[in-house]
């Protein structure tokens, strides 16, 4: 048996329905999980009593630093029953621990300037059922993790901003997720009735949630601008909250939300800035024992709740590093 752990973006769900698709062609029976990077360990950890399982996929799924030795632990238990583990990932976070997942002897398929269906498409494609098909899913999936760029008159464009907008209308729904693979898979469709229902309902939130955000914008600097939304129920939304405000303010944008009882900083780059928040805000979580990671141009951290006021005053303070 072989399960595949995908990340449950565009590009995660992209690449996974690439790899399930040749799996499937080559008569493997898979199983689908949805993870994250802070949990990855405990998807891992369900996954040990699986006697059945023979490979392991992990697909853009980054290292998040404060649970990686856990959840190194629990792929070490795996990878000494046998199993085949196969890590493909574009996070700079992941390549920082190469040697400890080669001692592990986990294959990794890395490329930091790359998404991870660009990945999976170079090694796979030629494998697939329908690669005219499969084409299209790569151009989503990389529009949607911000490695390419379409214009507007593009036969995807509204095809990738109606999935991600569904995406976002229930964020913790993994079985949508799951079902969006199978359908691209199984039916070759991109897009369902269901899909277009939740990116309506989305868009409508979204709408609210803008117009909400104008109005707690904390700090407004020549180059930076802080959103609060912490008492606001905003997850599946903050990316593209904060990328609309980078757009329309053409600053660096720090939105920030709760859950549970961490806070979550999301950070937005516009192109015309010159600010590597990949850099810049991993460091601050570690400084109040958070985590977190992205890209350059969009990123995000976890840090306790009690700390936020904190955390604000340190990011006021990187605003003169930025370009």
């Amino acid at each position: 048996m072989d399960i595949m752990l995908v990340h449950g973006d565009l590009d995660g769900l992209t690449a996974g329905a690439i790899l399930y698709d040749v799996l499937l062609s080559n008569g493997r029976k898979v199983s689908i999980r949805i993870t994250q990077p802070f949990n990855l360990y405990q998807t891992l950890r369900d996954l040990k009593i699986i006697k059945s399982l023979e490979r392991l996929y992990i697909l853009d799924i980054g290292i998040d630093e404060v649970t990686w030795k856990q959840a190194m632990n629990e792929l070490k238990e795996i990878a000494e029953k046998g199993v085949k583990i196969v890590w493909i990932d574009h996070h700079v976070a992941t390549l920082k621990h190469f040697f400890e997942l080669m001692d592990m002897g986990i294959s990794l398929l890395f490329e930091s300037e790359r998404c991870a269906v660009s990945m999976v498409s170079r090694a796979f494609m030629h494998m697939t059922s329908d690669p005219d098909f499969y084409e299209k899913l790569v151009i989503i999936g990389e529009v949607g993790d911000k490695v390419r760029r379409i214009g507007e008159r593009h036969p995807l464009f509204s095809i990738v901003e109606v999935l991600g907008s569904s995406l976002a209308y229930m964020p913790s729904d993994d079985e949508f997720k799951i079902s969006l693979i199978k359908m691209w898979v199984n039916k070759k469709r991109l897009v369902s009735d269901e899909v277009v229902l939740r990116a309506e309902s989305a868009a409508k939130k979204l709408e609210e949630l803008l117009r909400e955000a104008e109005r707690r914008v904390v700090y407004s600097g020549d180059k930076m601008v802080l959103v609060d939304m912490r008492d606001v129920k905003i997850h599946g939304y903050a990316g593209k909250i904060a990328s609309h405000v980078a757009g329309k303010t053409d600053k660096v944008v720090f939105l920030a939300f709760n859950t549970d009882h961490e806070t979550i900083i999301t950070c937005r780059v516009p192109p015309s800035r010159n600010f590597n928040a990949l850099e810049m805000l991993p460091k601050l979580a570690e400084k109040y024992s958070g985590g977190g990671g992205g890209h350059e141009k969009a990123a995000s951290i976890r840090v306790p709740a009690a700390m936020f006021e904190k955390v604000i005053q340190d990011l006021k303070s990187i605003e003169a590093s930025i370009g």
